[in-house]
């Protein structure tokens, strides 16, 4: 294989701390095995001396695939594996683990739903307060924060600690650890064993590293342990491309490497193979306008000017229409569906697109789980009054209705399993406000069963008052309501045009039809690709789609502090350099019923 003058030189680069930072596109995986064969045949190396270590198991096996085949007729028995997989290995013999010892995603969230109700925590959104839950007690040990030194994001901070402390509890009084654990128990026992860290350095004298900017800080301060005294580290990555700082991922540990690590050589890759010029061109100028990064330009190898185009349309659905026409046209001119993607900020956000593939026959996969609109608790709590108000006087539905807003009616009222409101207001006799709210419900409820859905929407959310329901609710669990809204407008979007709650509900049934089949199917299947930018990072494909790239959605509306944002704008990148020949970026003028402006990052 032919490499550039600065590939070769990171290839040569034996002894000493080593830094390669890697531009989308430009070889980086053809360095690192490049330089193992080099270390093994031309350094004399030992292959029992070098440790190469990916974030995935997948980046693993395909990076020791790739060194294999280049090496062929060769049994060179260099270890691969991830971060966690070299740390768990460390810890096993001394702690007496195996396998079994790992708890699974499953039986955590299980302990955290045990927790929550043992400290009688109700929430409507149990499933995402339980994912926020597990995803701080992960930023906590990856962190290394003290637990007393940390506020949650969306529970009081003394209702975490005790949420935290008690998830410990059990995690110790089953045996078990999870995969954050593994690297808080082999950082305590190279620090507590001098023994067992100097077998380790003696095992692993020649350290890489892939994907180097998506380290935390457990993980590198490891792996300092680990690099000291010989310093042979050899660390690719791209500071452009960390995108996971909810995971924990510091992409300032790069700019720490050179002062950890004293006579650091730096290369820089920064030919692009992938993407042709223009779309090199406006991701280049996209991401310079990031203050905290190395400074450095990708320059394109194609030959091809390649297509770049800013789509501006109507709404989201001349938007999904716009695409859907894109896509259905490139096919025609023989580039395969699973060589076109699109690309999106959340996994909310192709919810109609989806429906819209189905409708046109278009094959597709999703890279990432999408979320059922009609499922999330705010739309549950709007449909349960339609359902009311058609008839339904189930007590299971009148139970999630009766106080949203708050009625003062105690469940002690409802005997029957069927309600009647006249028993009710019996029941209720001696409390006049509770009788008064009783009938102000009975004559919404009249209201709303005369209406189309959309009007019967706005009507619950403003006269009714279950926006009121919704910034209480918010402002007691630590939400942001505006989030919440956000939900009611996009399935208000959804449903403007139905003309009676039977049409409705038929699409709804449909939509969830799709749904479950889709996560049924076969993830490998080909056809056109949907994914997050995350779930896009070191993929590639000829013509890419990028939804929504206005205010909002991106940046994320979330997105506050200036570090926050340059790590939206890392995400745009990414999303944009995943494109070989074709880019096309689109801006509605209306998402979910509101009005937005193109994102900045365009300008």
């Amino acid at each position: 294989m032919k490499y550039s003058k600065e590939q070769e030189l990171a290839i040569k680069h034996v002894n000493g701390p080593c830094m390669v930072i890697a531009g989308p596109g430009s070889g980086k995986t053809a360095v690192i095995t490049g330089r193992i064969k080099y270390l093994i045949e031309s350094a004399g190396v030992s292959p029992a001396d070098i440790l190469v270590i990916t974030f995935t198991r997948a980046a693993a096996s395909q990076m020791e695939q790739r060194f294999k085949a280049m090496t062929k007729g060769h049994d060179y028995r260099v270890r691969f594996g991830t971060f966690h997989s070299i740390y768990f290995w460390i810890i096993k013999t001394a702690y007496n683990l195996n396998n079994q010892s790992v708890i699974s995603n499953d039986e955590k969230r299980k302990i955290i739903e045990k927790i929550l109700g043992g400290m009688s925590l109700e929430y409507e959104n149990k499933e995402d307060i339980i994912s926020s839950i597990l995803s701080q007690i992960s930023i906590v040990k990856c962190d290394m924060i003290n637990i007393e030194n940390y506020y949650s994001k969306d529970m009081p901070e003394d209702v975490f600690r005790e949420v935290y402390r008690r998830f410990h509890h059990e995690m110790n009084r089953f045996g078990k650890i999870d995969f954050d654990d593994m690297m808080v128990m082999c950082y305590e026992l190279l620090n507590k064993r001098p023994d067992i860290l100097k077998s380790c350095r003696n095992i692993f004298k020649y350290i890489m590293v892939d994907e180097f900017q998506d380290s935390n800080k457990i993980q590198y301060e490891i792996f300092k342990l680990l690099a000291k005294p010989l310093e042979n580290v050899f660390v690719v990555g791209d500071d452009d491309q960390s995108v996971y700082g909810f995971r924990g991922a510091r992409p300032e540990i790069m700019f720490l490497f050179e002062k950890d690590f004293k006579n650091t050589r730096k290369y820089y890759l920064v030919d692009n193979y992938r993407c042709d010029r223009i779309i090199t061109g406006v991701s280049s100028k996209l991401i310079a306008d990031n203050k905290k990064r190395f400074d450095k330009k990708l320059v394109s190898k194609k030959s091809e000017e390649g297509k770049y185009e800013i789509v501006s349309t109507t709404d989201v659905n001349s938007e999904n229409e716009a695409i859907i026409a894109n896509v259905r046209e490139h096919y025609a001119l023989g580039i395969p569906y699973e060589e076109q993607a699109v690309l999106y900020r959340t996994n909310i956000e192709p919810r109609r697109l989806v429906y819209k593939l189905n409708q046109f026959n278009i094959p597709y996969t999703i890279s990432d789980s999408l979320p059922n609109i009609f499922e999330h608790f705010v739309v549950k709590g709007v449909l349960n009054y339609m359902r009311f108000a058609m008839g339904d006087r189930s007590r299971a539905v009148f139970l999630q209705i009766m106080n949203k807003p708050g009625r003062y009616i105690s469940r002690n009222l409802l005997i029957e399993d069927e309600i009647d409101f006249n028993e009710l207001r019996y029941r209720a006799r001696d409390k006049e406000y509770v009788v008064e709210r009783i009938d102000k419900l009975m004559a919404d409820l009249r209201l709303i069963s005369k209406m189309r859905p959309y009007p019967a929407l706005n009507f619950i959310r403003n006269a009714v008052g279950f926006d009121d329901y919704i910034k209480d609710y918010a402002e007691f669990r630590q939400l942001d309501a505006d989030e919440l809204y956000e939900v009611l407008d996009e399935f208000a979007s959804m449903i403007v045009d139905f003309k009676s709650y039977a049409e409705m509900f038929e699409f709804i049934e449909e939509y969830s039809e799709v749904l479950k089949k889709q996560q049924i199917e076969e993830r490998d299947k080909k056809g056109l690709k949907l994914m997050t930018m995350h779930s896009s990072k070191g993929l590639e494909f000829d013509c890419v789609y990028i939804m929504n790239v206005v205010e909002g959605c991106i940046p994320y509306r979330k997105a506050k502090t200036s570090a926050e944002i340059e790590e939206e704008r890392r995400m745009l990148y990414v999303a944009m350099t995943r494109a070989r020949h074709e880019l096309y970026v689109y801006t509605p003028k209306e998402v979910s019923g509101k009005p937005k402006n193109k994102s900045s990052f365009l300008e």
